[in-house]
């Protein structure tokens, strides 16, 4: 029974030692995650500047959602994208996104991109020399 106290008793005192290791570096922990926050906010600051006015971009937030539209007024703590949806003027914080992008999507009925076949030539025209090439080395 004493060697069970001893063992409680030494696993409170361990218990209680990690815990107030744990508040004293709370707030270190806490300083460092708001540098990284800040530090993020300016990076995408300078990523949002370089785009000119009107850049179709996607923009993803912290809850996992994302909006597309183009960029309009950027200020110095928000910027502002009219949606490409509903063509609504939306301000965003640096605060609250995740990651900026440039983006090249078609957006809209009939939009869409035309067949283009002179991709398609190359791929023709090689597989008829190369047939050719084979038929001629067959009657040799």
């Amino acid at each position: 029974m004493n060697r069970i106290l001893r063992s409680l008793r030494c696993q409170l005192c361990m218990l209680i030692a990690v815990t107030l290791l744990i508040a004293g570096f709370g707030p270190a922990w806490g300083a460092e995650l708001s540098a990284q926050t800040e530090k993020h906010t300016r990076k995408l600051e300078k990523k949002v500047a370089r785009y000119r006015t009107g850049t179709l971009l996607k923009v993803d937030f912290r809850d996992n959602s994302e909006a597309l539209g183009f960029l309009g007024d950027v200020s110095g703590a928000t910027f502002q994208i009219t949606n490409a949806d509903s063509n609504k003027l939306q301000t965003f914080n640096y605060d609250d996104v995740t990651r900026v992008n440039k983006t090249k999507e078609y957006i809209g009925a009939g939009s869409e991109p035309a067949h283009h076949f002179r991709l398609w030539v190359p791929v023709v025209v090689g597989t008829l020399v190369a047939g050719g090439v084979v038929t001629a080395m067959e009657v040799r």
